[in-house]
């Protein structure tokens, strides 16, 4: 009993994980790791959250099924249907996570389907973000008026874009493209998000990069 107790302090208060004021950051990946000291006496501070997080990892039975919504103006394949599965188990859980597939399997269409049970269940408070190469800024913007004309979306491309800045808040979807990201880093890192969407996202491959580093303060 000892043990077990003294290997996850010496892990969760390794020093150099600390914060200045001597607080520890857990990661939600991490937060497993706190059921085990639920059979102790020990008090903890600030670990309510996480540990609700934990309780419910550990009652996980398996990702749910989610219908379509009925306002995508497509039918989804079976495969379709898991993507945004997936997604919305990302959703249910508080967790990033990656939709990979094959090039041209509809990773697009997934993500408005996701983005479309969230605006009917009343949960996107805030405008998403799309962050993609400027080659697929026409494709995005096509796709989201085919398949979810009920999102409203505004596309942040060429010099026209910054007539758009003060109104970010009234849409549902804004695109915008990796050169940008940095270059208008001053609006959308100000910018609260819903749901930031990195498509194509070897473009960040280089965590020393700017768009990289603007990724990663994107508040969301």
């Amino acid at each position: 009993k000892v043990k077990h107790i003294i290997n996850t302090l010496v892990e969760l208060y390794d020093p150099n994980v600390l914060e200045n004021d001597g607080s520890l950051k857990l990661s939600r990946y991490q937060a497993s790791q706190l059921n085990s000291l639920d059979d102790t006496d020990l008090a903890w501070g600030g670990a309510e959250a996480p540990r609700q997080f934990a309780e419910k990892l550990a009652n996980f039975e398996g990702i749910q099924k989610i219908p379509p919504p009925d306002t995508l103006k497509a039918e989804l394949r079976p495969y379709q249907k898991q993507g945004l599965n997936w997604l919305q188990f990302l959703r249910e859980y508080g967790l990033s996570g990656i939709l990979a597939d094959d090039m041209g399997l509809g990773k697009t269409v997934q993500t408005l389907a996701h983005l479309l049970v969230e605006k009917a269940a009343n949960r996107n408070n805030l405008p998403s973000l799309v962050i993609a190469p400027t080659s697929l800024m026409v494709n995005w913007a096509r796709e989201a008026e085919r398949f979810a004309p009920e999102l409203k979306v505004c596309t942040l491309q060429g010099h026209g874009r910054k007539q758009y800045f003060d109104k970010i808040k009234e849409y549902d979807l804004v695109l915008s493209t990796y050169p940008l990201l940095p270059r208008d880093s001053e609006v959308l890192l100000a910018q609260p998000w819903y749901l930031a969407v990195l498509d194509e996202a070897q473009h960040i491959k280089n965590p020393r990069s700017k768009v990289a580093e603007t990724a990663r303060k994107l508040n969301t």
